[in-house]
């Protein structure tokens, strides 16, 4: 059993590093060289919410800089993707067709849509799985990264491979191992576009108000947009004959509420200077509402307003 993570960011050292430390062979393949030798010297330093904090000796994993270290000997069952999706630029792609083998098997942990299927046509016949998680993570340097809380991660084959789900079966009982709460989800199509449209109304409006995700919930004029936001998301939805639960307006307060303290991840990359993902996640959604015809002026609206950061 070998484990490609490509990315070490939060997610990737939080995933990577509890795998590592539960005794999977784990490969880090970096952004950076200089990552990739810290890793390899230091190991990771993880802390969970309680307090409690594990060392994955560095002994414990490998880390190379992508596209800067040839092809690995093995290609890995499972490569795991947890870059952000405006990363998956053409120069990851042919890096990823180079390391993938007959066996390997890909995980994507991004947000938004579209990415799926672009990786789906670099790799051709390769098995494509979709990652939905609430588990929260920062990162605090190169080897440390914070557990917020424990979240709960779904696995889903993509489109039309629904027949490979006993390969993802193994996959969860992994995660399980390494202490991570895991199901596989039999329809995994259903939670990318539940989380879409969670992602769609909350993290742009905490990006442009500087909120942490509870105090979207403090007055009315927040609760008047956040209404708004999925209202058109679900007239989108509807038009395209994407199912969703009738209760989608109180899921998302209830995540609001869960996550009270959480700064979002585009709250983050504004902070940071970064670009955001607003593109994949409220620009899809206009971009469907275009195709069809629908009003989405809030999403617009917001889409704009980002992206002008």
């Amino acid at each position: 059993m070998q484990i490609d993570i490509i990315g070490a960011g939060a997610l990737g050292l939080l995933f990577g590093g509890k795998l590592a430390a539960s005794g999977v062979p784990v490969r880090f393949w970096t952004r950076t060289a200089e990552q990739a030798e810290k890793l390899n010297k230091e190991g990771i330093r993880l802390t969970e919410a309680d307090g409690s904090t594990t060392f994955v000796n560095g002994k414990r994993l490998k880390a190379f800089p992508a596209g800067e270290s040839g092809v690995p000997d093995r290609a890995a069952e499972w490569l795991v993707l947890t870059t952000k999706q405006r990363h998956i630029d053409a120069k990851l792609l042919s890096f990823l067709k180079q390391i993938v083998g007959p066996e390997t098997k890909v995980v994507c942990f991004q947000n938004g849509i579209g990415h799926l299927e672009l990786i789906g046509k670099a790799l051709p016949g390769i098995p494509l799985y979709a990652a939905i998680t609430t588990e929260g993570a920062k990162r605090l340097d190169e080897c440390s990264v914070n557990r917020a809380g424990q979240g709960t991660t779904q696995i889903g084959a993509n489109g039309d491979m629904a027949d490979l789900e006993s390969h993802a079966e193994s996959f969860v009982k992994l995660l399980v191992k390494a202490g991570f709460t895991a199901l596989l989800s039999k329809d995994i199509g259903r939670e990318v576009y539940r989380k879409l449209l969670i992602n769609a109304v909350i993290n742009p409006l905490t990006a442009l108000w500087r909120l942490n995700n509870g105090q979207l919930l403090e007055n009315d004029e927040r609760m008047g947009l956040l209404q708004q936001l999925c209202d058109e998301g679900l007239q989108v939805y509807e038009a395209y004959g994407i199912p969703h639960d009738a209760d989608m307006f109180n899921q998302i307060v209830k995540v609001c509420r869960s996550t009270s303290t959480n700064i979002s991840s585009m709250l983050k990359d504004v902070q940071q200077g970064a670009p955001t993902e607003i593109d994949q996640i409220n620009g899809k959604i206009v971009e469907m509402a275009r195709s069809k015809g629908v009003a989405v002026p809030g999403h617009e609206m917001v889409w704009r307003l980002v992206r002008a950061l």
